[in-house]
């Protein structure tokens, strides 16, 4: 299949724009940096235009006398993407916190009130290791417990930090010299947050330690504890490392404790858990529902639950109540997984934005493209989301809904990794759809709409279904979609038999 030159999957870009990690400490310290450029890059341009919506016929009003059947469900709404920039402002991300949803650019955390930006006076440090700084993410309570998360901008120096933007609490940094080191989470119980970090460098090892209110008595267990063997145990360059060197941890909002890594370092992954109150942990087998976590997986917390998510391969796993189940899966794979300001979970499966409720998922909004968001906000019935170093406000409107009066027919593919040439010609791709019975009647083509794109215009509805079923068949990781559009100025790629 398609194989640019910088680790892509078969359709010529990063897999996801999460990149496979190789395990060897250094790297594993200094790529989660360029897994943030690569997500900051996957798209450069503004978001597409509204698209052409199927038309709707005039309603017809009821003989006189004659019952009026009950309305059916509310139709689906399409999701466009509005940039947010108040007077000037150029907000770069956006996050829930308890209480607000704020927003950070360089060294500002801001709060949004209307259509407005109310920029906090407090600040991270302008600049660590003589580079400036940027923020990784903003935690916590508005207005008296906000949390940063923040670094440097040189892959040489990162010094991971953190830093109790508003209220008390303990800053921390690692590895300020310079050297592998990272912030794997915090999680939040009640008035107290513990976070999590690593270092390599002044023998720091591991730091599981409160660093905001009354300190919590939790600990992670030894090897020996757990029931390790000797020649499991990896200790490099480093004090002895707990059972678990946890990739990530969160707490649900009743405080329930959650880490996950690989168990005994060289086993499959499992989960730490400190049930509520509990100063002891136990661990919890994953590998009956998913054999491997990646190098990526994030923990969410709801109400009572935390989620799991590692990946779009995996399906969520959900700890409730001391038992761990597998969600079903979404039609599409999940590419962003976060939970709303009132902690309920939600997904964003191909061009669907999805919500857990009542044991399914449902469908509550469709994106006008399917799109790789940094992070996503719902606040009750207000949606923002951040790419590209860009703040949406997502609103109601038209998009690529396809319609029977369609005249331009297109079956979106994937996104283009920015990382390929202008001139790439996506053989793997090709190769696919050579074997298309209608190839002749077709054009590959990619687009630049809110990003580079690749699709194909095809001349019906049927045989943009028929294509459809051909690209699931013979490219196992897409999902494409037919929608109405027509491209602007689209780049043509002959598919020339797929040679």
């Amino acid at each position: 299949m398609d194989k640019p030159a910088w680790m892509a999957d078969s359709r010529g870009r990063p897999s996801g724009c999460a990149m496979p990690m190789p395990r060897t400490p250094l790297l594993r310290a200094v790529l989660p940096l360029v897994m943030l450029a690569c997500v900051a890059s996957c798209k450069k341009d503004a978001p597409p235009p509204p698209q052409q919506e199927p038309s709707k016929a005039p309603p017809t009003a009821a003989p006189s006398g004659a019952s009026v059947a009950p309305a059916g469900p509310k139709a689906v709404p399409t999701l466009v993407l509005e940039e947010f920039a108040p007077a000037g402002s150029k907000p770069e991300a956006v996050f829930g916190v308890e209480g607000a949803v704020v927003v950070t650019h360089k060294q500002r955390v801001g709060r949004i009130v209307g259509d407005s930006v109310e920029w906090l006076k407090e600040t991270i440090l302008p600049e660590i290791a003589a580079s400036p700084t940027v923020i990784d993410s903003v935690e916590g309570r508005f207005p008296d417990a906000i949390d940063v998360l923040y670094r440097s901008d040189s892959m040489r120096a990162p010094v991971p930090s953190y830093m109790p933007l508003t209220g008390k609490g303990t800053s921390k940094s690692f590895a300020w010299g310079g050297g592998p080191a990272a912030i794997n989470g915090l999680a939040r119980i009640g008035e107290s947050v513990l976070l999590l970090g690593w270092s390599y460098v002044y023998d720091e090892g591991i730091f599981f330690s409160t660093v905001r209110g009354p300190k919590l008595d939790r600990k992670q267990q030894t090897p020996a504890e757990a029931g390790c063997k000797p020649e499991e145990v990896q200790n490099e360059f480093m004090p002895v490392r707990p059972a678990i060197w946890a990739d990530t941890i969160a707490a649900s909002k009743s405080g329930v404790l959650v880490a996950v890594g690989k168990m005994c370092h060289e086993r499959g992954p499992a989960l730490e858990v400190w049930d509520e109150n509990a100063t002891k942990s136990r661990f919890i087998d994953v590998t009956p529902l998913v054999k491997d976590v990646g190098y990526w997986p994030k923990l969410l917390g709801g109400k009572d639950e935390v989620w799991l998510y590692s990946g779009k391969t995996n399906p969520i796993l959900q700890l409730e109540g001391g038992e761990l189940t597998a969600l079903p899966r979404t039609e599409a794979p999940p590419t962003l997984a976060f939970v709303s300001t009132s902690g309920v979970l939600h997904v964003v499966a191909g061009p669907s934005l999805e919500r857990w409720e009542d044991g399914k998922w449902v469908e509550i909004g469709k994106l006008s493209w399917p799109t790789l968001f940094r992070t996503m906000v719902v606040d009750g019935d207000a949606m923002w989301a951040s790419a590209e170093g860009k703040v949406y406000k997502l609103r109601e409107g038209k998009g690529w809904s396809f319609g029977q009066d369609c005249k331009t027919p297109f079956v979106y593919l994937y996104d283009v990794s920015p990382g390929n040439a202008n001139n790439f010609t996506f053989p793997g791709t090709r190769k696919a759809l050579a074997t298309f019975p209608g190839v002749a009647d077709i054009r590959l083509v990619e687009i630049r709409e809110g990003g580079r794109r690749l699709g194909v215009e095809v001349k019906s509805q049927e045989q943009g279904e028929a294509l459809i079923t051909h690209v699931r068949a013979t490219m196992k990781d897409e999902n494409p979609i037919l929608i109405c559009h027509a491209p602007n100025e689209p780049r043509v790629i002959e598919i020339n038999d797929g040679k």
